[in-house]
């Protein structure tokens, strides 16, 4: 967040979002935290979460992008049995 703050600045092509996969290391307020951070910034923060371990305070339709389930996945890889 901070380098994409100072590429900002400064000017700097770069990538404008976060791709994050280690939720189990973050408490729920810091997760809060970042997303009222990432929302006043205009930064896309990307966090592969189970839902029921979403924070309630951010748990709202209009923050996620995209669900997936056992019968929807992001790749579908079809088995070839011949």
């Amino acid at each position: 967040m901070a380098y994409i703050k100072f590429a900002r600045e400064e000017n700097i092509p770069c990538l404008e979002f976060l791709l994050y996969d280690k939720k189990e290391l973050m408490h729920d307020n810091q997760l809060v935290k970042i997303a009222e951070y990432v929302s006043l910034n205009n930064i896309q923060f990307v966090a592969s979460v189970l839902r029921s371990k979403i924070p309630v305070e951010i748990n709202k339709e209009e923050n996620i992008i995209l669900k997936l389930s056992q019968a929807k996945k992001l790749f579908m890889i079809e088995e070839n049995n011949s």
